[in-house]
């Protein structure tokens, strides 16, 4: 105790605190200060203080428990330390109960004590001050029991009252001594004050400037919100009405149109209640055809469709029989695949009927012919663009031969995708798995090769109906371009270019020059290049053909095994077909002729049966021969329809058109020297007919054509669009682009008031004060690294001296409140990943400052940035509160 009031009068003799100047009576006190008097005087009431201490404590007779603070367990205070100005007991105070020791221990100003009176929402008085503060110096805090305790703490004396206290010196007399502080701040505060004075006048410029932001957002806020309610709920709530009204006229133009198109397919053209369409029916109609030979008809049709063009075949499908499908309202799931059956077998694929009770199914069945307006109903699927792509890029080391538009079997002028959809290269040779009648699994000895399911039977023997042979041209050709591949090459390019060039397929011109050869037992080049050149395009067509039937097979079968009414639908679905593949009449009718079992006699089936490639004598002049086409296109009695010839007229006609053709043309199956002869002949042309093969012709269009006059009116339907349903699907489109517009504009208006955020806060902080800071950017160098943020950007780090690029630390997230030393956090998230670490992101504190500027870099964490930054949005009365400003 006596140390402790030594180092007290100590205390009172140096700066901050002014010399307190003490007297032992009232009317005696001198105002000389620290004169050697007033050291005496001090000293001898110091000494007194101390004997009265004493006194007191040895008043105290007896010992007590108390908590100490560091242990639950009571300790027991003897009498020598019970008012001894040491705290023994913080919780109570009870060891100290004549001294201020214990001040201010039971509102949480020792260690480890909570304070005694917590804040309530009802009752805010109910917290004390747990510090006492010196006005001019808000840094000071000083626990409240170094208040009056003596000693002047604050530079002002602001922690003594200029109190008197009464000591007793003895049992009958009582000292009073009284505390005077001195005002030392002007030298103790001069540094504070200074940074104290910048700090307010910082807050002053910063807080003026941030209220000029804020006043700033909200007029240019207010602007946009006008804006943004005009685009949002004026302009865009009316062109989603006009939008509205727009689809709702154009779904009645779909039923409209889908309605119309099945009237005319069902009556002008597949004869329900049209004495006109009526020939078309007898075609397939009235017992003239079978379903077997309604099967081999439509898959005819779709393998000469193909041979004729590629247009006509899609993602490896007839598209003849993909749109008369559609035509009749069959809607096919084209997802399922060869591959797709269970164990051996194949899968069939399945298809469901055109409900035309109900809008949506005829909104749905309107748009699908609408893109058949657009051409757009054959687009490839993206595994077959893929496929194609890289089919292109293989075929550009391939020899390339210039498409011929002007030849009559390619009216499409679509040659060129020959070329890149199929391997017609130098060495092209037509191999087994070309060939239709190749089907997987077949092991070449039998009827029914071991391992095939039902499907597999069932789609083979299909596919053996079909009357299309092509396998002697097909086994000419390859011996063709077996010598072609063998054959010297010409040095002289020019020579090639020359043949490209002439190539042509008009051959009903050349058919006066069927061969030649050339001298000392050599190929003609020019001849050579010209036949291989025309072999080649046939082969690919015949292998397009065989694809597009073996498709179909799969369609057709489909629809004999599970459909209600599979006659009816086969019949329809052959009309549809014919129409859609595009064919001349003149095919058309040797289909006739080739499939109706009315039209074959047993005796021509037999001896077509006994025919085989060896005999190529009968097989190669005349196979056309073996139907009762030609020479004079015969017709037969129907069975149970009087006076009912078949076929009808129309295809007669045709026939005899046809059959005129074939004997103006000359057969061409002269012998190639086989393999291992000196001597070999190679054809300068391929004409038509060459080993049995006729290029199948495309459908005129003209009223020369038999076929033409029975579809003019589904021709009529397909010419274009209709004009309501044109114009309201054009002004749709305009009205959806109004729309995605409007939606736009509003989405980036939101974006850059920043309201269209879902966290209910907008992206300019508190008020808007960071309106004043949007989009700019700010750096610091900090060692070998420069940083760069930018507010609604990104932050990054760069080398020095860098200009560009850098590591990139994340990207802008939110501006948030806090709670201590600094008033606001900027966060930035999702930067480049750290090896082995999280993703980088940077945050930055700031505080009040009159200018915007960084202050401090470090990385306290792994890829976690942390800046500071002195800012006006920092300016704010929780600032100014808690600096006291």
């Amino acid at each position: 105790p006596t140390f402790r009031i030594l180092l007290s009068l100590l205390r009172s003799l140096h700066p901050p605190s002014s010399c307190p100047i003490t007297s032992t009576s009232q009317e005696d006190l001198t105002m000389a200060p620290l004169s050697l008097l007033s050291l005496l005087t001090t000293l001898t009431i110091t000494l007194l203080f101390h004997r009265h201490h004493t006194t007191l404590a040895a008043s105290s007779s007896s010992s007590i428990q108390c908590r100490s603070g560091w242990t639950s367990t009571p300790q027991t205070i003897p009498p020598s330390q019970i008012n001894d100005g040491y705290c023994d007991c913080p919780f109570d105070g009870t060891d100290e109960p004549n001294t201020g020791a214990c001040s201010g221990s039971m509102d949480g100003m020792w260690a480890g004590i909570p304070p005694k009176h917590e804040s309530s929402d009802h009752d805010a008085a109910a917290k004390l001050p747990a510090y006492f503060g010196c006005p001019q110096q808000p840094s000071l805090r000083l626990p409240l029991s170094r208040v009056n305790d003596g000693v002047c703490d604050c530079c002002d004396g602001a922690d003594e009252d200029d109190q008197s206290s009464a000591i007793s010196s003895s049992s009958t007399t009582t000292t009073t001594v009284t505390t005077f502080c001195l005002d030392s701040c002007d030298q103790a505060l001069a540094e504070e004050r200074a940074a104290r004075a910048k700090a307010q006048s910082d807050f002053a410029f910063g807080s003026k400037r941030r209220l000029e932001s804020i006043s700033q957002y909200k007029k240019w806020h207010a602007e946009k919100s006008k804006e943004l309610h005009q685009l949002k709920e004026v302009q865009l709530v009316g062109t989603m009405e006009e939008l509205g009204g727009v689809e709702q006229a154009l779904v009645e133009a779909k039923v409209s149109l889908a309605r119309e198109w099945l009237r005319v397919v069902n009556q002008q053209v597949l004869g329900g209640g049209d004495v006109q369409a009526q020939p078309l029916m007898e075609i397939v109609g009235n017992s003239s055809m079978s379903l077997e030979d309604l099967a081999s008809f439509i898959i005819s049709l779709c393998w000469l469709s193909a041979e004729v063009s590629a247009g006509n075949v899609s993602n490896d499908r007839c598209v003849a029989l993909d749109r008369a499908s559609l035509d009749l309202g069959i809607l096919w799931n084209y997802s399922s695949k060869d591959d797709d059956g269970d164990g051996d077998d194949i899968s069939l694929p399945s298809f469901d009927y055109l409900d035309s009770g109900t809008d949506i199914a005829l909104v749905d069945f309107a748009e699908k012919i609408m893109l058949r307006f657009e051409g757009k109903d054959t687009a490839k699927d993206k595994t077959a663009s893929r496929s194609r792509k890289n089919t292109k890029r293989k075929s550009k080391q391939v020899e390339h031969i210039e498409p011929d538009y002007d030849s009559g079997d390619d009216p499409y002028g679509d040659d060129w995708e020959d070329q890149t959809l199929y391997n017609n290269d130098d060495d092209y040779v037509m191999g087994e798995d070309d060939d239709l009648n190749s089907h997987e699994g077949d092991d070449g000895e039998g009827d029914s090769p071991t391992g095939e399911g039902h499907n597999q039977l069932f789609l083979k023997s299909l596919l053996d109906k079909v009357p299309l042979d092509r396998s002697l041209f097909k086994e000419q050709s390859k011996l063709l371009l077996k010598i072609a591949s063998e054959a010297p090459k010409d040095t002289d390019e020019s020579i090639e270019g020359d043949a490209d060039e002439s190539l042509t397929e008009d051959e009903s011109d050349n058919n006066e020059e069927d061969s030649m050869t050339s001298g000392n037992g050599g190929v003609d080049p020019m001849a050579l290049q010209m036949a291989k050149a025309t072999i080649s395009k046939r082969l690919s067509n015949i292998s397009r053909g065989e694809t597009s039937a073996k498709s179909a097979a799969r369609f057709i079968a489909s629809l004999m095994e599970t459909s209600d009414s599979v006659l009816g639908d086969m019949k329809n679905m052959a009309i549809m077909a014919m129409y859609h593949s595009k064919l001349a009449a003149e095919d058309v009718a040797e289909l006739v002729y080739s499939t109706s079992s009315n039209l074959r006699s047993t005796t021509e089936e037999a001896s077509g049966a006994e025919s085989s490639i060896d005999n190529r004598e009968s097989s190669c002049s005349s196979p056309w021969r073996s139907t009762m086409m030609c020479p004079t296109p015969r017709t037969v009695p129907l069975k149970n329809a009087d006076d009912t010839m078949y076929p009808p007229s129309f295809i007669v006609e045709a026939a005899q058109k046809r059959c005129e053709q074939r004997e103006k043309s000359t057969d061409v199956c002269a012998a190639v020297s086989q393999e291992g002869e000196e001597e070999m002949e190679f054809p300068t042309t391929v004409p038509d007919g060459y080993y049995s093969y006729y290029v199948p012709q495309s459908r005129s269009g003209s009223e020369e054509d038999g076929l033409t006059p029975y579809f003019s009116s589904i021709d009529s339907l397909h010419e274009k669009m209709p004009i309501n349903l044109s114009e309201l699907k054009k002004r749709k489109e305009d009205v959806d682009r109004k729309k995605n517009s409007l939606t736009k504009k509003v989405a980036d208006l939101e974006d850059e008031t920043g309201d269209g955020s879902n966290t209910g806060s907008s992206k300019f902080g508190v008020d808007g004060e960071l309106y004043i800071l949007g989009d700019t950017c700010h750096k610091l160098e900090s060692g070998k690294y420069e940083y760069e943020v930018c507010i609604f950007g990104k932050a990054s780090q760069r080398d020095i001296g860098q200009t560009s690029g850098g590591t990139n630390l994340g990207s802008w997230e939110a501006i948030t409140e806090e709670d201590g030393p600094y008033q606001r956090m900027l966060k930035w998230g999702g930067g480049t990943k750290c090896w082995n670490g999280p993703a980088r992101s940077a945050e930055v504190l700031v505080t009040c400052g009159a200018d915007t500027k960084f202050l401090t870099a470090d990385e306290p964490e792994t890829c976690r940035y942390v800046f500071t930054m002195a800012s006006p949005i920092g300016c704010d009365e929780r600032f100014k509160v808690k600096n006291s400003l």
